[in-house]
């Protein structure tokens, strides 16, 4: 037989159980014996403050107008309810379902299904659930087992995060390591240890430890990574700095770096590009200059606006810049180019210099033309075209055609027609 048990307003009663429902009314209740669980086989309804100084199990707990303590552990059977008020849990929390309109804390582990909060929520502990959903903040102390957590404004998990998504408003801070399918913050996302995830799409800035994301990576501010990084897309609004890595795309509307070796398929930025170390893809396209410590191989072009500075040798099929291009070494099958710097020469099908340019170096090629006024060293190749007063130290050809006003400081030497 079930018997409610009601405490009155500003009421305080020691009991062991409650067969049925308990009622409170801004009261105490507490466990007969100190260290046991009062244990309420009905549901507890709280009114105004409400204080229970022992460990509490019971099937529902709902409040209203005010404040829940428990100064032990909480386990309710199915779902929480407190409508303008707050939770307080100095122990553990385990329920089904949680709606309270403030602020809940736990000083212990938290193991929820779903969880509601209007205000903010902070979990000294462990987190687990199915989907967390507040409207302020979430802020977990250790490790965190949530599926889906849906953020109004900041949430900081300061253990390891594992879940499918993490979509906050404002700010994500993971200080352990972070392992989701998806992260969307209208803000900032800091993660200060090793990152899985899938997708990235951030409104403000992301700054990552390394580790590896197979989706696209999408930030309207700065994406920076301070350690090896494993990618599929960067795209960047500002800009991107990774130290090394290896993947698909980088997209930049400022500036793009690497400070150790790079793999990838296609950099494409509006200014600048530096790489500290050897990088291979298929292309690159660069508004603004470009600057490679290494080697640089690629399997399709090179476009450059401005300079483009190789301290190794640069592989290209296409070489396209603007301005200068200084390399150990070129070998491409089309190089076009204003100035050309290299210490061993540039070997290619097909070599064009533009008006007054300047070249050191061979140039080893089947066609070679030099615009007007351009200054040239040596020339090896099947045809040499030289445009009006061009210099050149030494020509040495199957054809040749020079213009008006050029100078010849050394030699030419053709097989098959000097014009």
């Amino acid at each position: 037989m079930t018997e409610d048990v009601v405490i009155p307003r500003r009421g305080r009663i020691e009991v062991e159980k409650v067969e049925g429902n308990l009622i409170m009314d801004k009261g105490a209740v507490s466990a007969a014996q100190p260290g046991t669980t009062l244990r309420v086989s009905g549901a507890t309804e709280c009114k105004d403050d409400c204080l229970f100084e022992s460990s509490l199990a019971t099937s529902e707990l709902t409040g209203r107008n005010g404040d829940i303590v428990v100064r032990g552990d909480l386990n309710v059977e199915n779902s929480i309810k407190i409508r303008r008020g707050r939770l307080y849990v100095e122990g553990s929390l385990t329920a089904k379902r949680m709606e309270v309109d403030k602020q809940v804390e736990v000083d212990g582990d938290l193991e929820i299904i779903e969880a509601s909060v209007g205000g903010s929520m902070k979990v000294r502990g462990n987190s687990k659930a199915d989907s967390v959903r507040i409207g302020g903040s979430l802020s977990v102390d250790r490790d965190s087992e949530i599926d889906v957590i849906d953020v109004g404004g900041s949430a900081h998990i300061r253990g390891r995060t594992k879940g499918r998504v993490i979509d906050v408003g404002g700010s994500y801070t993971g200080d352990g390591p972070v392992e989701v399918e998806e992260i969307g913050v209208a803000g900032s996302v800091k993660i200060y240890s090793e990152a899985v995830v899938g997708d990235i799409d951030v409104g403000g800035s992301v700054k990552l430890e390394g580790g590896e994301s197979t989706g696209r990576i999408k930030v309207g501010g700065s994406f920076k990574s301070s350690r090896h990084l494993i990618f599929r897309d960067i795209s960047a609004g500002g800009s991107a700095k990774i130290s090394g890595g290896r993947g698909g795309d980088v997209t930049s509307g400022g500036s793009f770096s690497s400070d150790g070796d790079l793999e990838f398929e296609r950099i494409d930025v509006g200014g600048t590009v530096k790489i500290y170390g050897n990088a291979s893809g298929r292309i690159i396209d660069v508004g603004g200059t470009l600057r490679v410590d290494g080697d640089l191989d690629l399997t399709d072009e090179l476009d450059v606006g401005g300079k483009a500075s190789i301290q190794g040798t640069l592989k290209s099929k296409r070489v396209d810049v603007g301005g200068k291009v200084e390399a150990y070494r070129v070998e491409a099958s089309e190089i076009r180019t204003n100035t050309l710097l290299t210490r061993k020469g540039a070997t290619a099908d097909y070599i064009e210099i533009g008006r007054r340019g300047e070249v050191e170096g061979p140039l080893v090629a089947k066609r070679v033309t030099v615009r007007n006024r351009a200054r040239v060293e040596d020339i090896y190749a099947e045809v040499v075209e030289l445009r009006r007063g061009c210099s050149v130290d030494n020509v040495y050809a199957a054809r040749v055609d020079i213009e008006r006003g050029c100078r010849i400081r050394g030699e030419v030497k053709y097989t098959d027609s000097l014009s």
